[in-house]
């Protein structure tokens, strides 16, 4: 059986996500301990990170915290878990740069081992295990996009209108629609919405309330969380060239709990599976003065 813990930053998949997990997984023995959840470092535009600043505090260090406390010394083998998948979403604001969200957590990560000042041996150890069992993952731009490539998915989040997304022709990881009654809906419910039409949270909501007559028709929690917990991922991923970070995230839970994820395809390489690195699939951070000397 393996232990699994995971950390994330949004309600639906604190509510779904081992759920989902498990679903895809039945063969395999799965032992979720209590999901964590953490605050999201991506809902703003990410720069370079500032550093250890007196009085300031990232919004990734509760991440970084959350994933390097699952190791920390004291903690007999036994009773650690096999596997710490933490994930985030992409978000719109930072889709672009995929790149600047890995590197700053992978230095929060190193600045929170320094924090914690770990003798020697026990920094040793903790280092490894994070190679070893410990991931992180991003929802491009974010788990409901996922969706769109299940049409019984879009159903059980409640989805009363038919999609305009062309889920045979698009990845879902570059939403973006088309869709003249969406945007009649907009100037009802939402007519200040940044990039609406590259929003698949949106767009979903439109679709479970076309008439713009009901106030929640679509919760992360509800809705969201039955669309999660049993979304066919081996259909998300079934097109080898698109949706790569999905496919990343669950070739390498895969690995980590002795399976196989039968989806052949791309992985994105920013988050696939590596040896060396931070933790299991991040690449450790360059410090400041090398960044500099190489540009």
């Amino acid at each position: 059986m393996s232990r699994v813990q995971l950390v994330v930053t949004g309600e639906m998949e604190r509510v779904a996500l081992a759920a989902s997990l498990r679903h895809s997984f039945p063969a395999h023995e799965l032992d979720f301990l209590p999901t964590q959840k953490v605050q999201d470092f991506t809902s703003s535009r990410l720069g370079n990170h500032p550093g250890r600043v007196p009085g300031l505090k990232t919004r990734a260090q509760e991440m970084a915290q959350a994933i390097v406390s699952a190791f920390s010394p004291g903690r007999f083998l036994n009773a650690i878990p096999d596997l710490v998948l933490a994930v985030d979403d992409l978000e719109l604001v930072n889709v672009d740069q995929p790149h600047i969200v890995t590197t700053y957590l992978a230095r929060e990560l190193e600045l929170t081992l320094k924090d914690r000042k770990f003798l020697p041996a026990d920094e040793t150890r903790v280092r490894e295990l994070l190679r070893r069992r410990a991931s992180f993952h991003l929802f491009v731009p974010m788990p409901e996009a996922y969706f769109y490539a299940e049409s019984a998915a879009l159903t059980r989040a409640g989805a009363k209108a038919a999609s305009r997304f062309d889920v045979a022709q698009h990845d879902t990881e570059a939403f973006e629609v088309d869709d003249p009654a969406y945007r009649q809906w907009l100037e009802k419910r939402a007519p200040n919405a940044v990039e609406p039409h590259r929003h698949p949270k949106q767009y979903l909501r439109y679709l479970c309330d076309p008439s713009a007559s009901a106030e929640r028709a679509y919760r992360e929690t509800k809705e969201g969380a039955l669309a999660l917990e049993k979304l066919a991922w081996s259909e998300v991923t079934a097109r080898r060239a698109r949706e790569t970070y999905a496919r990343a995230l669950l070739e390498d839970f895969a690995d980590g709990i002795g399976a196989n994820w039968q989806s052949p395809g791309s992985v994105a390489p920013l988050t696939a599976r590596r040896s060396g690195g931070l933790l299991r699939n991040l690449a450790p951070a360059v410090p400041p003065t090398a960044a500099v000397l190489g540009q």
